[in-house]
Order: structure tokens, then C-alpha cells, then sequence
């Protein structure tokens, strides 16, 4: 028995990212996406969401997402890099939907998880400078 086995449940979340982003972002679409505006494809983003819940993988299924841990994030991140893919997937999952989550405000929880669960927010964490005119 090897020493270190991958549930299963592991390898099919990383063999269906893997053929999802095999059809969704071939090089020449990386290529194509980077020179664009937004930088990724908005279709592409709703089906991550629609067809495989990666925006929602670690959104508690209270907010709409599949309250799934960071290991699995962590297949899914691997998978997107190893593609290149070129989306939000980053700066709103692991980022944002992580912060969130550690904030422990609930409102805000309840505001922001269940669309970006759904594909249909796109967020990131900006971290502001203390003033020094405020300093004590």
C-alpha cells in the first residue's frame, strides 16, 4: 500500500476540474482572455459555478456552497494553475470567501457568501493603510 493514498472522493474533484478546464481554458483562450478588459470570461466564471460549485466549495451550505475544507480548495487551486486559467477564482474564493469566514460577521457573511457561491459576485480583500494622523 503506497504511503500516502488519495481518497477518492479527492481524485474525481481534481479529475473533473481538470477536464473542465481542459475544454474551458486551452492556451490560446488564456492568450485571447489576458489582452481583454476583465481578464477573465464571465460565462466560463458562472459555469465554475453552475456545473462544478467551485465558487461555492468552501461556502457552508447554510450560504448556498458545498462547505467542502481547504484541502479540497487547495486541488482546486492546484488545478487552475496548472491551466492558467484566467479568472477571479483566487482573489474571491481563497481571498475573500476565506476572509469572510474567519470574520465571523454574520451579516456580512450572509450578504456576500451566497453570490459568490452562485458565480455571481466577484470579490477580493483590500487591506488599507493605518492613517498616521491617527496614531495615539
Amino acid at each position: 500500500m503506497p504511503a500516502f493514498a488519495v481518497p477518492p472522493e479527492h481524485a474525481d474533484l481534481r479529475a473533473a476540474v481538470r477536464r473542465f478546464l481542459a475544454e474551458c481554458s486551452p492556451e490560446a483562450e488564456v492568450r485571447r482572455l489576458m489582452e481583454t478588459a476583465t481578464g477573465h470570461d464571465p460565462a466560463v466564471w458562472k459555469r465554475m459555478a453552475g456545473e462544478l460549485g467551485l465558487q461555492g466549495l468552501i461556502v457552508p451550505a447554510a450560504h448556498g456552497g458545498a462547505g467542502a475544507g481547504r484541502v479540497e480548495l487547495g486541488i482546486v487551486l492546484e488545478e487552475a494553475g496548472r491551466a492558467l486559467l484566467c479568472a477571479p477564482l483566487f482573489a474571491t474564493v481563497a481571498l475573500a470567501a476565506t476572509l469572510l469566514l474567519e470574520s465571523g460577521d454574520t451579516e456580512a457573511q450572509a450578504r456576500y457568501l451566497p453570490g459568490i457561491a452562485a458565480g455571481e459576485t466577484v470579490a477580493t480583500v483590500a487591506v488599507s493603510a493605518a492613517d498616521p494622523a491617527r496614531r495615539p
